[in-house]
């Protein structure tokens, strides 16, 4: 199954040959513009394979951009003076002799942005170092999403998000009733579920969350994030509110993969912006429409989208998070096993 990647090429950067060959630490650039492209997935449908150690030859030669090998080279963590953001640096075996040796334009050919975060057009981006050099990713296309019966707060009560329609108000935290733009839904089944364990859902226990919330056991996809409210938070991000994808919350007491789950039915709710909305009575995101956050809903949805929002077309387009997300997977492990250890909730004080 191919799948999308959001990034920039390096061509469209200022980063130089050797920056993208070797560890570049100090080094600065800027992206003058943001491009996806289609890789057709390997051996393995979960991961992109990469190469072994630093031989610059792919370990899953199957895996393939127009017909040539790509491979995931190593992450670099890189900041605009303010914010983080991890960039994965693809290879490209451009001249089809199966490596990415003597020819510097194949060195970190793509640079796709990781973990939903992306870095701001024509600012100047520091390299921090390389923070994963290993032999894979994961696959995580996933857009952020409810499954079916999921209850959402309305100004007339709770209802179910299939019954939901565009032209709808639905209740969020920070803008009160919003007017639902678009609704889309994605139906996997068994073949997909096994296919890509790592799209199977996240189940929220009743209560999970603290604060007796959710209200009922909640079921999300595993990018999905949920507002994290807490004094912990505070101390570890000066925000005392911050959003955590669901599959980053796993190992807190109630909070599992649903590893039986033979089919799921995602839906997504678009709004004129960004918002939290309330999930069986959980605040938690609505659909983002940032460069790379589409990449899962098709084609065809994204066209829809971008005839209601043209804006998210150009190049510069990059809207606001409603609230800000820890900027690496370990800081959110560190956020879950702070509140498990000291036997705190996630989420206190919080009402439609």
């Amino acid at each position: 199954m191919p799948t999308t990647i959001y990034g920039a090429f390096r061509t469209d950067s200022t980063l130089s040959d050797t920056g993208a060959a070797a560890d570049a630490t100090g080094t600065t650039f800027q992206i003058s513009a943001y491009s996806q492209i289609t890789i057709e997935e390997g051996a393995d449908g979960t991961v992109f394979s990469g190469d072994s150690a630093s031989n610059e030859t792919a370990n899953d030669p199957t895996q393939t951009y127009n017909g040539e090998i790509i491979y995931w080279d190593y992450t670099i963590e890189v900041t605009d003076g303010t914010n983080v953001y991890q960039i994965g640096l693809f290879d490209y075996d451009i001249n089809g002799n199966g490596n990415s040796i003597g020819i510097d334009s194949e060195d970190g050919y793509f640079m796709a942005f990781l973990g939903g975060a992306v870095p701001p057009l024509n600012t100047p981006l520091t390299i921090n170092g390389i923070v994963d050099n290993g032999p894979s990713i994961d696959i995580d296309t996933t857009v952020p999403c409810f499954a079916a019966g999921t209850r959402i707060a309305t100004p007339d009560g709770p209802r179910q998000i299939e019954t939901l329609r565009v032209g709808d108000a639905v209740m969020t935290l920070d803008h009160g009733p919003q007017t639902v733009r678009w609704i889309g839904s994605r139906a996997l089944d068994r073949i997909d579920l096994t296919r890509k364990p790592k799209l199977r859902p996240i189940r929220i226990s009743r209560g999970a969350l603290g604060d007796g919330l959710p209200e009922n056991d909640l079921v999300v996809s595993p990018q999905h994030r949920m507002l994290v409210r807490s004094p912990i938070a505070a101390r570890m991000f000066s925000s005392e509110e911050v959003l955590v994808p669901a599959n980053k919350l796993v190992g807190i007491p109630g909070i599992t993969v649903e590893e039986n789950v033979h089919s799921v039915t995602y839906f997504h709710l678009l709004f004129d912006q960004h918002e939290v909305v309330f999930a069986e009575g959980a605040p938690s995101e609505s659909l983002f429409t940032g460069p790379g956050a589409l990449a899962g809903v098709g084609a065809e949805a994204r066209a829809e989208i971008a005839a209601l929002f043209p804006e998210i077309q150009a190049q510069s387009y990059a809207p606001p998070l409603a609230r800000a997300t820890p900027p690496t997977g370990k800081q959110m492990r560190a956020l879950v096993a702070r509140h498990v250890k000291n036997r705190k909730p996630l989420v206190s004080d919080i009402q439609p």
